[in-house]
């Protein structure tokens, strides 16, 4: 098979890995442009051309499936953490009063003001410190400390 066959195979499957989802595709036409090189260099055996080809494409799709499970897919134990994760359990203090019924409330938690509803819808006045229990929003939601 000449070389420019895997050159156009190879660029017949990165179009369609454009327009599909999944980045599974390319792998294959990356695969078909390195045997197309190949064939350049001086291999022009058919047979060793397409299973170097199937070789190649199983070896990318398996690596690119093992790094992609790894550094982007969250796992219960691997959790990625955000601002509001880090916020739990940290204390801070009210700066204005925190009333569930009125939706007011705001409080200071390392030096950030944050809008805050409390845990039990009790009232936490003003300079009360309080303790960071979770977040539903961009809303803490606070217990007043003991």
């Amino acid at each position: 098979m000449e070389y420019y066959w895997w050159f156009i195979l190879a660029l017949v499957l990165s179009v369609i890995e454009i327009i599909t989802p999944g980045f599974v595709i390319l792998w294959f036409g990356i695969s078909a442009g390195i045997v197309g090189v190949l064939d350049l260099l001086g291999i022009h055996n058919l047979n060793l051309q397409v299973i170097i080809f199937v070789i190649l494409s199983l070896i990318l799709v398996t690596l690119s499936k093992i790094f992609f499970k790894n550094v982007f897919q969250r796992s219960p134990g691997k959790q990625f953490k955000t601002n509001m994760d880090v916020m739990s359990g940290k204390t801070g203090l009210v700066t204005t009063k925190i009333d569930n019924m009125l939706s007011e409330g705001r409080v200071t938690v390392e030096g950030q003001d944050w809008s805050a509803r409390s845990l039990d819808d009790s009232i936490i006045d003003k300079e009360e410190l309080i303790s960071v229990v979770g977040f539903e929003g961009a809303k803490l939601i606070v217990k007043k400390n003991n």
